[in-house]
């Protein structure tokens, strides 16, 4: 479970995850997720099920395929908005709560030190509509495509090498890329360093596998540049607990 912000602000955004995943059986594996994402009035989210399954490729390659079905949902408190008046506002009238159905699929190409993937979180393009007198509002979930690819190189001491490339691509929005490093000593701490081309820069750092428990920090800060005045930073929190201690190999 990950969740972020320490801020006492009200009203600060906030965003809290939760996962289950069961063990492998017969090579296939099911799991929960929930996401809340709230920023001032607006509370989004996803509740979703997967499912995967594994097709062995050769004696070191694996092939995961996965496929999620769930809800994303959308609250917008409008009784909370600081306004100067208290008129009526039309366009505010056609902003309601809603919750879209989503389907998505993905890929994960496994090796022994290498993995690619490939997955689209939601491939419905659900689109809304109102009317309210005579105001129209409209609104679109657009398919998001993610692909990943990343390596792990042995170095001396127990420590590892781990560099990964990350790219989303969503239309009318710019693509983003994010390239990461992080180094590993002994499946124990992971310290990381990540830089994307929206001008933002993260950490982190990782410690894994005592009493079950991983526990992790990670942090985000943007950097300022001639069209951006201000940007907000962003800190999570990660603790993972394994019910099952067995870690099989790919």
């Amino acid at each position: 479970m990950s969740f972020c912000s320490l801020c006492s602000l009200e009203d600060d955004p906030r965003v809290v995850s939760f996962s289950y995943n069961t063990a492998q059986k017969n090579n296939a594996s099911w799991g929960l997720n929930f996401t809340s994402d709230r920023v001032y009035v607006e509370n989004q989210g996803v509740i979703a099920v997967d499912y995967s399954y594994k097709l062995k490729l050769s004696e070191n390659t694996r092939l995961y395929l996965g496929i999620k079905a769930g809800a994303n949902y959308n609250n917008i408190d409008i009784d909370k908005l600081n306004r100067i008046t208290t008129e009526s506002n039309i366009a505010l009238s056609g902003i309601t709560n809603y919750m879209n159905p989503l389907i998505g699929v993905g890929a994960l190409l496994k090796s022994k030190n290498t993995f690619l993937g490939i997955s689209v979180p939601n491939i419905l393009n659900s689109k809304r509509f109102k009317e309210e007198q005579g105001v129209q509002a409209t609104a679109t979930d657009k398919p998001h495509l993610y692909l990943s690819g990343g390596t792990s190189i042995g170095l001396s001491g127990g420590l590892s090498l781990r560099p990964a490339l990350l790219y989303r691509m969503v239309a009318d929005v710019p693509n983003q890329i994010t390239a990461l490093a992080k180094i590993d000593y002994d499946e124990k701490i992971e310290v990381g360093i990540g830089v994307s081309n929206n001008k933002y820069i993260s950490t982190l750092v990782l410690i894994k596998g005592a009493a079950n428990l991983d526990l992790g920090i990670g942090y985000e800060f943007g950097q300022r540049t001639s069209s951006t005045a201000l940007r907000a930073n962003t800190m999570e929190f990660v603790v993972r607990y394994r019910l099952d201690k067995r870690i099989k190999s790919v």
